[in-house]
Formats: structure tokens, sequence, C-alpha cells
């Protein structure tokens, strides 16, 4: 009983964060609606998002990919103790050193900047003006990441306190800054791409700004004062350094595929980037909700010393993401082209555009299910406070993916890169998942992969149904209101008939997984 409340406890959790970040999604695409608008897929395009990737990658290497972590078990496991003095002390020591650290590390960015898009562009030098603007704007944004890095951690002790809202929702505001600006500006800019650049860094400011009154409710006070002696701040450094590399393994792949599209023909990077919005809107809607759930519920069970329970909500949470993952990869398997024709060709982004990214699209989907099963698998690691398993991995997974899409990139050009991030990440997943097994013991496969097969069958006649349905529909050269109908009618359709048929093959699991989410919904409403 007390297992189905912590299941029915990391819904609610899964749900607090999957809200906002749904509304958060809807403006990421407005906001990539108008970047494809003005830039399309061509310099301008390229060099924005190379030059965002840049200090954003740092962001995710040092916020979410290795402070967040470290810092969350840490702080877990002094928040169950009785000194809270000592809990507020820790926080506040690491958020100034942690400021420091990123405002060094800001100011070293915007100097080499130079350096880092040669490195990471290359092939930029090719066209005229493409690697000056590149650089310029990555100036711009480079300020981002101290603001950003900030934000992460505020959320890593919400999150803690079991407030999950609020740090989801600060995306929102980001989108809605970068829209504002882009619809107020862009039209008369000569380049409009830095419009895009500087309301970027305006976003990343209000995302922190918007956590600080929570944290001062919860009893942070921001007292200044820098230690980088703390024996407790030394400790999640040295979980941080291996994490760097161990918890962000398909954002570096990712980057590294980016690097390696600037030198194929202009607009690939962008194509890139076009499908993988659409893969992270997917991602979003869940995994990523459920990811941020799972590490303080993850450091909780390690803290109070129960393995046993950690297993039973890893089970519970890999069945769970079987059976929403698999039919979304099946959906955007199946329509991907529609679906990058309705959402972004129009402006600059025509149907060459459209051809490239749904490709891309189409093998991303691929990798969705294995993204989702790292997202769950490796928050366990770090609750553990094993980073340095990860980072062994990772180098493998890293490699792998460079051989694949140097292999790939000859035939199937851009797509053939986001093929091989997919089949790396199925990598990542399995070696994750063995090498935890190794470390907690057995883990019951059977009790959630039995279930994630049937869903894949379900989510894959789905797909195929979705498939041959649609060119019956001859809306691809209608009006874009008939398109979006048509698109949001095919997902309904293809929901309707993936739980009919999880209902056939998988009754028992789809009445469990129900059965959760109505006893979420009872004691939210309660």
């Amino acid at each position: 009983m007390e297992h189905d409340e912590r299941k029915t406890r990391l819904i609610r959790s899964t749900a607090a964060v999957a809200g906002p970040t749904l509304v958060s999604r809807v403006l990421g695409y407005v906001r990539d609606l108008l970047q494809a608008y003005y830039l399309g897929t061509g310099t301008s395009a390229d060099a924005f998002i190379i030059a965002y990737t840049i200090p954003n990658l740092f962001r995710r290497l040092t916020g979410e990919g290795a402070m967040t972590p470290a810092f969350v078990p840490t702080f877990t496991e002094l928040k169950g103790g009785p000194d809270r003095q000592r809990l507020w002390r820790f926080g506040n020591v690491f958020f100034w050193d942690l400021a420091l650290v990123m405002a060094v590390t800001t100011a070293v960015g915007i100097f080499f900047a130079p350096n880092l898009v040669k490195v990471i562009a290359y092939g930029f030098g090719d066209v005229a003006g493409k690697w000056g603007l590149t650089i310029f704007m990555t100036r711009v944004m480079f300020p981002y990441l101290f603001f950003i890095s900030l934000a992460a951690l505020a959320s890593g002790i919400l999150n803690s306190f079991g407030r999950f809202f609020i740090p989801a929702s600060t995306p929102i505001l980001f989108n809605i800054v970068i829209i504002a600006a882009v619809t107020g500006w862009a039209r008369d800019a000569r380049e409009p791409a830095l419009v895009f650049a500087a309301a970027v860094v305006i976003g990343g400011v209000l995302q922190l700004a918007l956590q600080i009154p929570f944290l001062w409710k919860e009893g942070m006070r921001f007292t200044f004062g820098l230690s980088f002696r703390d024996s407790t701040v030394r400790r999640v450094g040295r979980l941080m350094v291996p994490g760097i590399f161990g918890s962000s393994v398909y954002l570096i792949n990712f980057a590294l595929s980016r690097m390696i599209a600037s030198g194929l023909e202009e607009g690939s990077a962008s194509a890139l980037y076009y499908a993988s919005r659409i893969e992270e809107l997917t991602l979003g809607l869940f995994s990523i909700a459920l990811a941020a759930a799972l590490l303080p519920a993850f450091s909780e069970h390690v803290a109070a010393r129960d393995i046993g329970e950690l297993k039973k909500t890893l089970g519970f949470s890999l069945k769970l993401t079987a059976v929403v993952s698999f039919p979304a990869a099946a959906g955007l398997m199946a329509i991907n082209a529609p679906i990058m024709r309705t959402l972004f060709e129009r402006g600059q982004f025509g149907r060459g555009s459209t051809a490239v990214s749904a490709s891309c699209l189409l093998f991303f989907a691929l990798g969705l299910p294995f993204v989702s099963g790292v997202k769950v698998v490796a928050p366990a690691f770090f609750s553990l406070k094993d980073t340095r398993t990860p980072v062994a991995i990772g180098i493998v997974v890293v490699l792998v993916n460079i051989a694949g899409s140097l292999l790939l990139m000859g035939p199937l050009r851009v797509s053939g890169l986001a093929l091989a991030l997919s089949l790396s990440q199925g990598l990542n997943f399995v070696l994750l998942l063995v090498w935890l097994g190794r470390k907690i013991g057995p883990i019951e496969t059977a009790r959630w992969a039995v279930p994630a097969l049937k869903a894949a069958a379900a989510a894959a006649l789905m797909g195929a149904a979705l498939r041959l349905a649609w060119p019956l529909l001859h809306v691809d050269g209608a009006a874009f209101v008939v398109r979006a109908a048509a698109l949001a009618g095919a997902i309904l359709a293809g929901i309707i008939i993936y739980i009919l048929l999880l209902r056939l093959v998988s009754p028992a699991d789809l009445k469990s997984v129900v059965g959760h989410l109505r006893r979420a919904a009872s004691k939210e409403s309660s």
C-alpha cells in the first residue's frame, strides 16, 4: 500500500512538471515558428543555432548535466537531518561559489568565442560573413550561461522540497520574452538573428528571478559567502567533475552532430535543430518531467538506505516510460513529414527545409524510447552518488556516435547523423541498465520489459495505420488551418487506436497505469 502511495506521489510530481512543461513547449513551438519564418535554414539560422548551442551546451553540462545530479542527492541528505542551519549554510555557500565560477566561465567564454566557434562550427569559414556573425552572437549570448546555471541550482533546491511547478514554469517566461522581442523588433531589424540572441539573455535573467522569492520562502537568505574548502561543497565538486561528461552524453553527442553538420550542405545544422525541437517537445511532455521528479525520489530512497524501494520505483518508471514513449515514437515516424510541413513550412522555411528536417525527425524518433529510458536510469546512479560509471559508459557511447556519424553521413547526409545519435542512445540505455543491475542487484527486468514489448507492438500497429491513412486525407497542399486540423485529428486517432490495442494486448498494465493516474488526479483535486 505504501509503495502504491509512492507511485501515486511520483505521478503527481511528474504531472506538476508536465503541465507547465507542456505550456512551455507550445510557446517554444511558437518561438521556433518565428525563428523558422525569419531565419529559415539559411546562413543566419545556422549562425544563431550554433551560437546558441555553445553557451547552452555549457549550461546543460555545468547546470542540469553535472551540478543538479551532484547537488540534489547531497542537499536531500542534509535536509533529512536535524540541523537546518547547516542545510542553508551549505545552500548559500554553494550558490555564491557557483556564481563566481559561472562568472569566470562566462568571461572566458566571451574572450575565447572565436576559438569555440572554430571548433564547433569548423565548416562555417567557407561562407562569407557566417563565421563573424556566429562569433558575435556567441559573445552576446554567453551571459545566459551565468543566469541559467544559477536558475538550475534554484530548481534543484525547490525540487528537493517537493516544489516542481514553479521551476518547471520558468521556461515559459523564457519563451514569452523571445516571442515578444521578435514580434516587436525582428521585422524591422537588419539582422533578425540578433533580436533572438538578445532575448535569450533577458529570458535567462527572468528564469532565475522567478524562483528567488520561493527560495526565500523555504528559508534561503542568500547571505554572501565563498568557501571552496567547505567539505560538503568539495564533495559535490568531486561528484560534478565526472558528472559533466557522464550525465550529458546525449547533449555532447548532439553537439558533435551539429559540429559535423556544419561541414555538410548549408542548412544541415538548422535541419537537425528543428527536428530535435519536435523530439524535445515529445520528451518534455513526459520523460523530462518524470526525470525531474525521479532524482529527489531516488535520493530519498538512498538516504533511507532502502534499495528495494529504489528498484521498485525504477521498474515502475521504466514501464510507465515505455507505455508513453513507444506510441510517441511511432507517431513521429508515421507522419514526420506532415508534422514538419504543418508546424514550420512558411516564410524562409520551404519545401526543401521540410524534406531534410522530416528525414532527421524520422531517425530521431527511432531513439526516442531509449533517450526516455536513459532519463529514468541515469538519476539512479546520481542518487547513489556514482557519477563515474556514466562517464565510462559515456566515453564508449560518444565514440560509437562519432564512428556511426562518419559512416552514415556519406549515404544519408545529415539524416545519417540523426540515425547515429539514436543508435548510440540505444547503446547508452542498455549499458547503463546492465551496470546499474551489477551495482544494486537484479532489477526484475521481466516486470517492465514484457509490458514494454507489448506497448511497442501496439505502437507499431498504430503507426502503420497512421502511415497508411494520412495520404487518403489529401491535405498536404491545403490551407494551414485544414492541415493543422487534420494533424490534430490524426494524433487523436492514433492515441485512441493505441489505447484500444494496448487494452487488447496488455489490459492489466493499462489498468494499473490508469488507476495510478486517477488516484493522482483525485488527490490533486482534494
